[in-house]
Parts: C-alpha cells; structure tokens; sequence
C-alpha cells in the first residue's frame, strides 16, 4: 500500500501520482467534500473486484460516478441532460448532490443497476476536481467503510480491514463534514428524492419549478 499524505504543498504531485494509480486500475482511498472515499477508474473490472473484497453485500458496485463536469454526465448516459437538470447542476454542482439519471448502452451491464441508470456527482474537493480534470473520465465512489459502520469523516476512524485492500491512501488532516450527499432520481416528471442531506428537498423541487 502506498500512502501519501496531502496537504496544499504537494498538491500537483499528489494529483499525478493518484492518476497514475488510477489508470492501472488500483483500489484507492481519498477525501471528499462529505465523508473519506473508496474508488477508482469508473467501469474498471479490476476496480469493481477489489471493492466486493470490502463491500460483497452490495456486489461491490459504488454508489456514484464521480465527475467534473456534467459534460461527462451526458457522455455516459448517451443523451443531453434536459433544462432542469443543467440547472441543479449549475445551482448544486460541485457539491453535495447526487443526480441519479440514465446509463447508456455502451455501459456494460455489470457496472450499471438493474434500472439502467447511475448516480452522477462533481465533489466540491480541490484534489478530487483536479485529479477528475487530469484523468479526463469519471471516477468510482463509494463510502470508505465496512457493512454496518459509519463513513469516516477523519483519517483515524477508517478500518485498518479498509486500508489494507487498498493499492493507494490518499490521507489529510481535514475534518470532513460526514454529511452525506443528497440523492434524487431526475428521470422522471418530477424529481424523486432518495436520501435527503447535504441539499435540502425544497430547494432542489423550487430550481426544478422555476428551471
């Protein structure tokens, strides 16, 4: 396992070495905007099978595609996101809102749910949005923590079951807020609201009415 400890000095350098993990296809560990974060390049085969090392119970599939731009939202659902949705974006992005919408065909099955859709997210993290800029494709997200504990939102309450199936950890001395993001399902007439927290429910209806 390789550990870097990131701070604002070593930032330029922390992002290529990340990148260069990312792209071999490791398992890496990473601060977010919410809680720590485990993941790698997104519809990576290698990735997926270490995270069901940690988390089986779901099949190791993430919860979010991590983006920097809703660009390539629209790049992996196939199609153009719709005026309501540009707007959310443009209202909560980056930030703590995850967008569920579709998943185009070129997706493989495997690294879809069985709706066909993905959660899109761009994280309010200066090393996240630089490292998703350099890569140029999304990255795979989920909670850094094992079945049944909570997300950590310090360095010292991830498990050590945790960093050790990891290939890279990326460590800070940042508090992160533990606030998870909040989900809505914007495929439909009206968006459907799946977890409420980091973005309040009647603020993301008021940008939907008026979009």
């Amino acid at each position: 396992m390789q550990l870097i400890d990131l701070d604002s000095s070593n930032m330029s350098e922390a992002v290529a070495a990340t990148a260069e993990a990312a792209r071999r296809g490791d398992l890496i560990l990473f601060p977010t905007d919410t809680v720590y974060g485990l993941g790698g390049m997104a519809f990576s085969k290698r990735v997926l099978e270490k995270l069901r090392r940690i988390k089986p119970e779901r099949g190791g599939k993430p919860t979010a595609v991590l983006i920097d731009n809703i660009i390539r939202m629209s790049q992996c659902g196939g199609d153009v996101p719709g005026q309501r949705l540009v707007a959310l974006a443009e209202t909560f992005w980056p930030g703590p809102l995850t967008m569920v919408w579709k998943a185009s065909n070129a997706i493989p099955a495997e690294f879809q749910t069985t709706d066909h859709s993905l959660g899109y997210r761009v994280p309010n993290h200066p090393f996240l949005l630089e490292l998703l800029r350099e890569l140029e494709t999304p990255m795979w997200a989920t909670s850094a923590n094992l079945p049944g504990h909570p997300a950590p939102r310090i360095y010292s309450e991830i498990k050590e079951a945790v960093l050790n199936a990891c290939d890279l950890v990326i460590q800070t001395k940042e508090f992160l807020t533990g606030k998870a993001s909040t989900v809505v399902d914007v495929r439909g007439r009206e968006p459907l609201i799946i977890r409420e927290s980091g973005v309040k429910e009647s603020d993301i209806r008021k940008i939907w009415k008026n979009a």
